[in-house]
Formats: C-alpha cells, sequence, structure tokens
C-alpha cells in the first residue's frame, strides 16, 4: 500500500511537469485562484512526498542499535545526548500529521529535527535532509491501527544509521 501510494505521487508529478513548462503564465491579478497555483502547488506537495519517501525507503531495514562516528558526534554535539535526539525526533513526529525530517542546516552546521504537515511543508533551504519520517495514516494503520507511539518506536527501531550517516558531508 505505502509503495502505491509512492508511486502515485512520481506519477502525477510527472504529469503535471509539462503543464507547468512552457505554458502561457496567468496575469498577476489571476495568479491566486489560478489553475497555475493549484499545479503549481500540487507539484510542489508530489515532489516533496516523493523524495521524502525515497529518504524514508532508504533508511528503513537496520538492525537498529546507535548511530556511530561523525553522525554520533553531531548528534552529541547539536542534541547533548543519543536520548535527548530520540526524544526530540519522537516528539516532533509525534506533532506532525506528515513528516518529520532530521536535517543538516548548512549555514549552521547543525542537526535540527522538523515536521511538516499535509501542504503545508515547505522545503527546507539551504540543507540536507538525513532521515524522513513518514507520519501520515498510511504509515501505520495496516499494522498499528491509530497508535501512531507504537509505529514510531517500531521504526525508530529499524532505522539503517549507516544511510542516515552517508548523507554527511565529507569532512
Amino acid at each position: 500500500m505505502h509503495l502505491g501510494l509512492y508511486a502515485i505521487q512520481v506519477r502525477r508529478a510527472n504529469e503535471l511537469l509539462p503543464a507547468l513548462q512552457g505554458k502561457e503564465l496567468p496575469g498577476d491579478d489571476r495568479i491566486a485562484g489560478s489553475l497555475f497555483r493549484a499545479n503549481r502547488l500540487d507539484f510542489s506537495y508530489c515532489l516533496s512526498s516523493a523524495k521524502s519517501h525515497e529518504l524514508y525507503f532508504a533508511t528503513l531495514g537496520g538492525a537498529g542499535g546507535e548511530p556511530q562516528g561523525i553522525l554520533r558526534t553531531w548528534i552529541d554535539r547539536d542534541f547533548g545526548s543519543l536520548d535527548r535526539f530520540l526524544r526530540d525526533l519522537r516528539t516532533t513526529a509525534l506533532a506532525s500529521d506528515s513528516w518529520a525530517w532530521t536535517c543538516l542546516d548548512h549555514a549552521s552546521g547543525r542537526l535540527f529535527n522538523l515536521l511538516g504537515d499535509p501542504r503545508g511543508a515547505v522545503p527546507f533551504w539551504g540543507g540536507t535532509p538525513l532521515l524522513a519520517i513518514d507520519m501520515e495514516d498510511h504509515a501505520f494503520l495496516l499494522d498499528f491501527n491509530l497508535d501512531r507511539a507504537a509505529y514510531l518506536d517500531s521504526l525508530l527501531g529499524q532505522i539503517d544509521w549507516e544511510v542516515v550517516a552517508s548523507a554527511l558531508p565529507l569532512l
């Protein structure tokens, strides 16, 4: 089911792209309620959702455990401890109706946990997403019913921390 929803987002983004390229743009006074705006919003959502799903799927399948090496060093530096990072990530994810991401902000060189809500997520510019957690209903309903916390606890035990660390820039 989850992969099917991801495929729909990819297909929809690919369908919308030609409609947004080379088409006559509406005048300034007609943009707000225009089909252009609706298509651009849909495209932005689909592309963001597809990319977040790709990161989400890539980091699953690990044996859990703890992050090591430079990732662990940065977590300890920016959150004080692994436990504090995981509590912050878990709380961020539970506060979201859509996505939670751990991102590296290139300007400050710090790690942050960010959240997004459906169609309200703002892209994280100037940074690299390292970990994505899908908090929409389709991610957990079949296996966990409405128990989002149990889903999240299970998911955090399956993170491949080496994949997460591989997104960090080489030092």
